[in-house]
């Protein structure tokens, strides 16, 4: 396997032609946070490897393969993956990630959309993520990979995450705590996925950069719906916004894409 000089293995993560596909497209998506991502990542458009490592490459795909993709920012809302991204994810579900943190260190545009989250790895004690696990079909894996700037924003990040049925309360911490303790012993919970880290090495070791109350929002809207531990929504809750003009455009960007998708709706009824 060839590697560049930063030890990225060289390669899409999907099949030839999907690759070739999101090449295509990638420069020319109309998601506004996505084109943020992509005004600070100038500097990166010779790197042509798209993991955070060599580990994180997926295998060679089969015909009708599909993805297991861990949101843990503005996608762990169902609308946003559906009416602004345009997906049909198969299954998804409330989970956690364990041994890494949640952070704001992907840069965005001042003032608008300052920042956006990443995750890193973590060996800090009772460090979790928790967000929503996605089941997506090949074609919308790279649809989510050409939105979120991989690789030139994001790399992708292979993981284990524990998955729960959430209840609002401490499902996922329990559903944890029984993983640790034994998990295939007693039917393991924890399913390989890929998750999303930030590109630059410089960008995850500087400290986080406020976003905007907008994009906060959105976050906060995925861990209702789908009933994360209590505990991670008051953490999310807590988090301070950055200075922005308004709320920023996350939120504004999705409920435009809620509006598209109800008029289309209606016209096909």
């Amino acid at each position: 396997t060839r590697r560049n000089t930063l030890g990225s293995v060289k390669g899409p993560p999907l099949r030839q032609h999907a690759w070739k596909r999101y090449t295509l497209l990638a420069r020319h998506s109309l998601v506004m946070k996505t084109i943020s991502k992509l005004l600070h990542c100038l500097p990166l458009l010779g790197i042509a490897g798209g993991y955070s490592d060599a580990r994180d490459r997926p295998d060679r795909p089969s015909a009708a393969r599909t993805y297991n993709y861990f949101a843990f920012g503005s996608n762990m809302a169902s609308s946003t993956m559906i009416n602004l991204r345009n997906l049909s994810p198969l299954a998804s579900t409330a989970a956690v990630l364990p041994a890494h943190k949640l952070r704001f260190n992907l840069p965005g545009a001042p003032l608008i959309e300052p920042s956006s989250a990443s995750v890193e790895p973590s060996s800090g004690d009772g460090d979790v993520v928790h967000g929503v696990l996605f089941k997506l079909s090949e074609d919308d894996f790279a649809t989510v990979c050409r939105t979120e700037g991989v690789p030139f924003a994001y790399v992708l990040h292979r993981c284990n995450v524990v998955t729960y049925t959430g209840d609002g309360g401490t499902a996922g911490a329990s559903a944890l705590r029984r993983e640790m303790e034994g998990g295939q012993a007693r039917g393991s919970s924890s399913v390989s996925a890929f998750t999303l880290r930030a590109a630059r090495k410089s960008w995850r070791d500087r400290m986080d950069i406020p976003p905007s109350q907008g994009y906060l929002n959105v976050l906060v809207r995925g861990a209702v719906e789908y009933r994360l531990d209590k505990k991670y929504l008051s953490f999310l809750e807590s988090i301070k916004p950055g200075m922005t003009i308004g709320n920023g455009l996350a939120e504004q960007a999705l409920s435009f894409a809620e509006l598209r998708g109800q008029e289309g709706r209606r016209r096909i009824g």
